[in-house]
């Protein structure tokens, strides 16, 4: 069973297609399966990103959220995480309260796959079906703003994932209980944006993308405390 998502960051999925794959994320490779062809200091957040979006119960999860009341869930450490849309295009605005001189990670244009473990399907396996979305060739539109300044060109790049390892909930985002399970592996690919070290005070970020014919438009309020 595999699943297909597509996901805009900074606050977005996109996309969901039958069977368990996704086109748009225990971080890790397993022993012996060869690297991501692209890999960067990106591909294990981009891992650690699916299994924050999709571990969590569809009741509280970010990327359900259109105010962002839930932006700080099971958020830690120097790196957040920020959610666009699930499984359609359209525009979102969140207000999100952060900590100073943490970094935000968000895609703009992702796709992935995970397989249950009973498959035993091979990381070379779900590379192979996220490689069909054709993310790194097929993305358009790909826009960040930063306080109405777009970023450097460094800030957003294509990665493809560690292969990584995420327990969907029985109340999982999907809508499907009979879903609800641990999968490995999964793998992802995608074009990501890292905002580093915001400061204090109010901020506006926006970043755009636009994949298999949907597009999003996602707007953060950022309060940003000392």
């Amino acid at each position: 069973m595999k699943k297909a998502i597509f996901a805009f960051i900074s606050a977005s999925i996109l996309l969901l297609a039958a069977p368990l794959a996704a086109s748009a994320s225990s971080v890790g490779t397993s022993a012996g399966a060869a690297g991501p062809a692209v890999a960067n200091s990106y591909s294990p957040l981009a891992a650690k990103w699916w299994v924050w979006a999709l571990s969590q119960p569809a009741s509280s999860n970010p990327l359900l959220d259109t105010t962002g009341s839930q932006c700080a869930n099971q958020q830690s450490g120097p790196t957040w995480f920020l959610a666009g849309l699930f499984n359609t295009g359209g525009s979102v605005t969140r207000s999100c309260t952060v900590p100073a001189h943490i970094d935000l990670f968000f895609p703009l244009a992702n796709s992935f796959d995970i397989e249950p473990q009973s498959a035993h399907e091979t990381p070379a396996f779900v590379r192979s079906v996220v490689a069909q979305a054709g993310v790194q060739n097929g993305a358009s539109n790909l826009t960040v703003t930063f306080d109405g300044s777009a970023v450097g060109p460094g800030v957003v790049k294509y990665e493809e994932s560690s292969i990584f390892k995420v327990a969907l909930p029985t109340d999982n985002i999907f809508g499907d209980p009979t879903l609800a399970g641990v999968y490995e592996p999964g793998a992802d690919a995608g074009y990501y944006a890292l905002i580093q070290d915001v400061l204090p005070g109010t901020h506006t970020l926006n970043f755009t993308g636009t994949l298999n014919g949907q597009t999003i438009n996602s707007t953060y309020a950022l309060t940003v405390t000392p």
